[in-house]
């Protein structure tokens, strides 16, 4: 598994295809054949991730758009994300942004 934590970088990947259900979003990844279905706060999530963005950069604007606790919304992000990279739907970098 990949680890991701707060000075990682993330994005979508281009392997993709994407589309929109009733306000949830189903990903087919192209390689795999497997698909991933986002609802909630998912496809928020997967609009920041489209460019590379960091985790805390994400967690920072879901705890300000969401009134939520900081802990527990990077718990829940770092797992998501973790899920979409074992399903090869982000690329990650691990190394520090300089």
């Amino acid at each position: 598994m990949v680890a991701i934590d707060a000075g990682s970088t993330v994005v979508a990947t281009d392997n993709c295809v994407t589309t929109t259900i009733d306000g949830e979003i189903v990903l087919l990844n192209n390689e795999t054949g497997r698909y991933q279905g986002l609802s909630g706060v998912g496809p928020d999530i997967w609009d920041r991730i489209q460019e590379p963005t960091e985790p805390a950069a994400i967690v920072s604007t879901l705890v300000e758009e969401y009134d939520v606790d900081r802990d527990r919304v990077a718990n829940d992000v770092e797992r998501f994300l973790e899920t979409l990279a074992a399903e090869q739907l982000i690329k990650v970098d691990a190394s520090p942004t300089p």
